[in-house]
């Protein structure tokens, strides 16, 4: 009677177990269900520095934040926005930009977006394109301070 018992739990959980693996197999698939996605790792980074400027309007109000900007994987882009003449020129288009802004455009992170996508659109209008790419994927900021 004991050997009848264990023959039929056996078999009842390999019936079940193979139940379970046909149905899963069987299954419709969820068409919702996350799915990986591929994510482009960052390019390059390069620091270009801090900066403090009296900001626009009135008031007086000090922005001071450091910033580096992500470029397209090519090493000749790298190179270039590491010349001293050209982070001489990126520095003075940000203080130029920044002077324009005023503390209200700034307060939100809205307003630092767009700030940031005024970088990225002055500076690769002044660098030269990189196979056809502009040579700035994203500007970074590390820290921010509105006062």
């Amino acid at each position: 009677m004991g050997n009848t018992n264990r023959k039929h739990i056996v078999i009842v959980g390999a019936g079940f177990g193979g139940g379970m693996v046909v149905g899963r197999m069987m299954a419709p698939k969820d068409d919702n269900a996350p799915v990986g996605r591929e994510v482009t790792p960052p390019g390059p980074i390069v620091s270009i520095g801090e900066f403090t400027s009296n900001l626009a309007g009135p008031g007086r109000h000090v922005i001071s934040f450091s910033l580096s900007l992500e470029l397209v994987n090519k090493e000749e882009a790298v190179a270039l926005v590491q010349s001293q003449g050209w982070i001489v020129r990126i520095r003075n288009e940000i203080f130029l930009l920044v002077k324009d802004k005023s503390y209200e455009d700034l307060t939100s992170a809205e307003g630092t977006l767009q700030f940031a996508g005024d970088i990225k659109r002055v500076l690769n209008s002044i660098l030269p394109d990189f196979g056809g790419e502009a040579p700035i994927t994203q500007v970074l900021f590390e820290s921010i301070v509105v006062q």
